[in-house]
Order: structure tokens, then sequence, then C-alpha cells
């Protein structure tokens, strides 16, 4: 085996793949901006099968070196030594996942215990979020407890493979369908929430951003559990977030106008869906594109139903196979995921091309192709639900079981003759 290693002069793994016997060569980092580029371009001449890079030789630019580095030699594999004093979550961390680099490794495991392990994406997410540590066997996340207040409670996570597929369509159409039962929104997409311009212009406002929630909790979280105080605030908060339609509450990302991400504290969600559980039937969770985002992975953790959204469109189907891949890693059951198929364009899959070979997932609707409709949608911030109701209210009754309370009579409004007792 041909090993190379990135790290300082002296470091104990180069002794450690000699005593394995593998052929090892040391490039010792780190090195400047165009030194990197030369670097990479080295290893990728000397074709190893294993690269093995300590965390204090890599710079944010070498992530995209190694991106452009796993597209020429793929089956390389890459290990990446991470410190013990490291506190994820961490952005450079995120991008080598999302290529596929699962070997996160801390100090104290030795090399023969790294290469003859098979790590997989659930384990780097759990620990990357702080729920586990790095060496940790995979374990399932927690799940918020049912609120009693509201037995028939059900939470609704909507993910997507890639931007663009429809997947916040599908969700503010889901919440006007959810009316009748009490819906919440939760826009969980901190990088680019888009759900509040579903309802409303961006120049609206919204009565209860999340900034103001956070700032509520500030110093109360961090890496502490969350104390009855914060979870009193999180309560009031989503009982007090603005009623967007008749039935319909919704909980926004940050403010689009912050030149800087908010810091959001681990278990957000999980405080949000258990305060929406006690005020209504039906939990709407539109997440964000990536599945590094501790968001994502707390969504689909703490869902009842997960609803895989995609396009036909070849690469879209593609992105939806890898992150099913994720869910399998993340031990979500697959009769909990349902399918939506949003026909956008007219090349790619067909429909049983897409539930037989690519996606074998129960297919909870076909959404059909209409530009002009949802432009308008849009443009008008109504979405189509308002004028096809039953068209998605027979989606949320398929996905979730509910059906909505109907009079028992066929005319609510018919007066009633009393009758006299024959005793009056």
């Amino acid at each position: 085996m041909r090993i190379v290693i990135i790290g300082p002069a002296g470091t104990p793994r180069l002794r450690e793949a000699e005593a394995l016997g593998c052929s090892v060569q040391l490039l010792e980092g780190p090195h400047d901006v165009d030194a990197q580029a030369l670097l990479w371009m080295s290893i990728n001449r000397l074709a190893p099968d294993v690269v093995w890079c300590v965390w204090d030789t890599l710079r944010s630019p070498d992530v995209e070196l190694i991106r452009q580095f796993r597209v020429i030699r793929g089956q390389t594999r890459l290990v990446v030594e991470v410190p013990d004093r490291f506190e994820p979550p961490n952005t450079d961390v995120s991008a080598l996942v999302s290529l596929g680099i699962y070997d996160l490794v801390p100090p104290t495991r030795t090399m023969q215990e790294v290469l003859h392990s098979h790590p997989q994406y659930g384990d780097v997410a759990r620990w990357h979020l702080g729920t586990e540590p790095l060496d940790a066997s995979p374990s399932r996340g927690p799940v918020a407890p049912r609120d009693p207040e509201i037995a028939a409670a059900q939470t609704i996570a909507v993910i997507s493979g890639k931007g663009g597929v429809g997947k916040t369509s599908f969700v503010a159409n889901c919440l006007v369908a959810s009316a009748p039962w009490g819906a919440v929104g939760i826009d969980a997409d901190y990088i680019k929430p888009t759900l509040p311009l579903a309802f409303q212009a961006p120049d609206a406002g919204i009565g209860h951003e999340l900034d103001q929630l956070l700032a509520a909790l500030e110093g109360g979280t961090g890496d502490e559990a969350w104390s009855a105080r914060d979870e009193q605030i999180v309560r009031d908060w989503v009982r007090q977030a603005d009623m967007v339609r008749d039935g319909v509450r919704l909980i926004p990302g940050p403010s689009r106008a912050r030149d800087v991400l908010p810091t959001v504290p681990p278990g957000l969600v999980t405080a949000l869906v258990a305060a929406s559980q006690r005020t209504a039937r039906l939990t709407l969770i539109d997440t964000p594109g990536s599945t590094m985002e501790q968001s994502w992975v707390e969504a689909v953790q703490i869902a009842d139903w997960i609803v895989l959204v995609t396009t036909p469109d070849y690469a879209a189907v593609l992105e939806s196979v890898d992150v099913l891949r994720k869910l399998d890693l993340l031990q979500i059951p697959r009769n909990r995921i349902w399918l939506v198929i949003s026909h956008r364009g007219k090349s790619g899959y067909s429909t049983a091309e897409i539930t037989q070979t690519q996606l074998p997932l129960p297919l909870l609707a076909v959404i059909p192709d209409n530009p002009a409709l949802w432009h308008q949608a849009w443009r008008l911030h109504r979405p189509p639900a308002l004028q096809h109701r039953k068209f998605w209210m027979g989606i949320v009754e398929k996905m979730t079981g509910l059906a909505p309370d109907r009079p028992n009579h066929a005319n609510p409004f018919r007066v009633r003759r009393r009758v006299r007792s024959q005793l009056g």
C-alpha cells in the first residue's frame, strides 16, 4: 500500500506506516497558496492509495484543491486527522464531507484501526453536530417526546438533493392546505431563508424574526443542555409567531438584511418543533440544501415523515440518490420517506424510471409543469394551493392520514324546527 502523509516533520504517523509495511512518503506542510497547488499536483503524479492529512497542514484553499484531486483520483482514500482541540461545526469540514470524505479521525486512533475501518456519513454528521464523539459507534439521535396537549401532532421535514426543484414551494402549498388542522411552517434554512417570500414581499417585514429569538437565547444554550427558561422562551415565541394565513403560523429564518450569519445553537430546530406541536396539528420544516447543516440533520431525525422533492432532471435525481443514501446512514427508516416529483422542464428520467430504479420510495405526488402558475405565485406571494386547495389537501391527507372535520349533515345552515314536547 502506498501512503502519502501531509504533515509536520517528525510526525509519528510516518513510523506507523513503516511498521505496517507500507510504502510511505512524507510531504511537509503547511505551504502558501502557490505551494499548495504544486503539492496536490505532485500527489496526483505519485498516485497513492491513501493520502493522510494532518489538520494543522490544511488551509481553506486546500478544499478546492482536494475537490479537483477527488475528480481526478476518486479511488484514492483521503484521511484527515483532526486535533483534539478542534470544535465542530466547521465550514471546511462540511465542504470535505460533501466530497464524500468521511475519514475524519482523532490523533488517538492508530493508523491500523483507521485503515481497517469503513466510516459512513452518519458517523461524521453526528460528531460534527456535537452529539457524539468522533470515534463513537453510530446511533440514532434523540427524538423529541410527544406533547400531551396535541397527541396527534405530526412533523414533516421537506428535503431535496439540490436547489431549484420546488422544495420551498411544496412546503408553502402544504401549509395552506393544512390550515384546517392548524399548521406551523419552520424555515430551517439559515443561510438562504426563502419560505416567508412565498407569503409576502421581502420589504413587508416580519413581526417576529429569528434574530429576536436568538438574542433572547444568547448565552443560554451553547454546549450546555437547554434549560427550562430557554424552552419557555421558545414556546412563548412560537405561540406569538406571525399568522400568514388563517390557521398557518410561520417561523422565519434569520433576517436577510444581516451581513454575517448568526450563531444558531444546537437543538434549536428540536425545540421549535416541540413548541409548535403544542399549538398545531402539523409542523412542516423547510430544510437547508446542505446535508451537513446542523438544522438539516436535526430536522430529518425529529420528523415523523420526510418528503424528498426532486425533478426528473438527471442531475437532480442523482443528487437525490445521494441524499437517500445519507438518510440510510443516519438510520432513517425508508417507510418514513415520501417521494415528490416536480416536473420542471421536458428532459430527464420518466416517473417509472425514478420510482423503480433510482428512488424506490412511495410516490406521494407528481407536480405538473406549469411555469406561468409558479411565476405568478412567487410574484404575487400567493401559493397556488389557495386556488387549487383540493389537489394539495389530497397530498396532505395521503401523507399524514389526517382528514379535515366535516359537517354531519349536508346543509350546516339549515334551521331545525323545534318539536314541542307533549309534556310541555
